[in-house]
């Protein structure tokens, strides 16, 4: 058999190149585009952003008020049968749990005046999921419920349940998606909202906050940046009964990825102690502003830190306890929830490259983001469907006293769109601000004009 030429071969290879180095390059550009710096107010989004918040002025909510306020407040155990994924690192390898630590629950408070009604829930999960709000949208309705009368938190416990996310991104930091556990806890929460309902009595509520600088850090720039001490408190009262709900910004991280039991962290220390040791009958929890702000539990790791921090919460509380809270038994109220419109997603890969937004839907999957809303006479609770700067809160919680309302800013409020940081990080080569920012270099700002004009509102009617 001859021999090819050299020349020969030398040819088939340029074209061999060739065909391969166009082949990578209709890939780049169809998988990588640059990162979007177009002002946030350029956008057709914004311009939809601002025609929904004019729709949301018009149709705000009237104040509804009752001759009398009534409260109920239930908790549901949540930890599901047999062993599960656990949600919340994705360095945690298998992400199956060894056994329950601590169990977890769904907790929630209804509120009526008797021409309205709205629940606050809370659940032991790190985030709760589109997945779970959209099931529980349709499961509300057969207990004469909407979506817009539920404000929806989490714990934020990176070591509660998961399989609830489907999808690359979901699998990776939830473990492996199976419908049931969705339907496993949108059953709990509606079981929790009809007991809470029908133990509806005569109520007071009040609002209390302690700044507690030492159990919180940055973990995103240390010294650099600022925290967010603020330890938000809703006294509760029902019946003979008392109650909190408390909202904190320290990231519940204090069992790391390498912990394989099933556990609600500090959060779970703190209400325990609270109800163990006091004359309450209920307490519960929700993540505040957690972006960039994490536990500091002293130098101890595991569940030495998360019962370090829980206690040193719960001692702050019952000190505060035995001044007392200021309560009213009358109530002003009124709950909503509207679209939130945002810029296209993109993953960063380096400062100035991202994946286009058909990957990361492809692998987060496309859901709907919402603002929630529940005012209680002076205290406006704002929910946010991400992990909200506690540095973007701060200023948050100063504009609205200059309003005369009490902010309380929760995160992950039945959707997810990752990390919303201070818009001066946005380029940190970090875990936040890198591969979780995902709505722009100047999403801090979009958000920060949102929830003042809502301020506006609130204050102004």
């Amino acid at each position: 058999m001859p021999e090819m030429p050299m020349k020969k071969l030398s040819g088939i290879f340029k074209k061999t190149l060739v065909v391969l180095l166009s082949i990578i390059a209709v890939l780049t550009m169809a998988t990588v585009t640059w990162v979007d710096r177009t002002p946030y107010i350029e956008l057709d989004f914004y311009q939809k952003m601002t025609s929904e918040l004019k729709d949301v002025r018009q149709d705000f909510p009237k104040w509804t008020g009752g001759d009398t306020l009534l409260i109920g407040w239930s908790q549901v155990n949540l930890t599901p049968y047999g062993l599960v994924p656990l949600a919340g690192y994705g360095n945690r390898k298998p992400k199956e749990m060894t056994a329950v630590h601590d169990s977890i629950f769904v907790n929630t408070v209804i509120f009526s005046n008797g021409t309205m009604k709205a629940a606050l829930v809370t659940a032991d999960l790190l985030i709760i999921h589109p997945e779970i709000t959209n099931l529980l949208e349709e499961k509300l309705k057969t207990i004469d419920w909407q979506l817009s009368q539920v404000f929806l938190t989490a714990t934020h416990s990176h070591s509660s349940m998961g399989g609830w996310a489907p999808g690359l991104v979901g699998n990776l930091i939830a473990g492996t998606y199976d419908q049931k556990y969705v339907q496993h806890i949108v059953d709990k929460m509606i079981l929790s909202i009809q007991i809470a309902e029908a133990t509806l009595n005569f109520g007071a509520m009040g609002y209390s906050e302690l700044i507690v600088p030492s159990l919180v850090r940055n973990r995103l720039v240390g010294a650099e940046g600022l925290v967010d001490p603020s330890l938000k408190i809703l006294g509760l009262k029902s019946g003979g009964q008392e109650g909190l709900h408390l909202v904190f910004s320290a990231h519940a991280t204090c069992l790391g990825g390498t912990n394989h039991e099933m556990s609600r962290d500090y959060p779970g220390i703190l209400v325990d102690e609270l109800i163990n040791q006091t004359n309450l009958t209920y307490a519960a929890y929700s993540a505040g502003a957690v972006a960039s702000m994490g536990p500091n539990s002293n130098d101890l790791r595991q569940f030495e830190g998360s019962n370090y921090l829980g206690h040193e919460l719960s001692a702050q509380i019952a000190l505060l306890q035995q001044f007392g809270l200021p309560y009213q038994n009358d109530l002003k109220l009124r709950s909503l929830r509207f679209p939130l419109f945002l810029r296209d997603p993109m993953v960063k890969i380096s400062q100035h490259l991202a994946l286009r937004p058909w990957i990361f839907n492809w692998a987060f999957g496309e859901y709907a983001a919402e603002i929630s809303l529940l005012q209680l006479n002076d205290v406006l609770m704002i929910g946010l469907p991400c992990d909200f700067s506690g540095e973007l809160a701060m200023e948050l919680y100063e504009y609205a006293a200059s309003k005369q309302l009490h902010l309380i800013l929760t995160s992950f409020n039945g959707g997810y769109i990752g990390y919303v940081p201070k818009d001066k990080w946005y380029d940190l080569p970090k875990y936040e601000t890198r591969s979780m920012s995902w709505y722009g270099f100047d999403n801090g700002a979009y958000f920060l004009e949102m929830i003042k004009m809502l301020i506006d509102e609130a204050h102004n009617d």
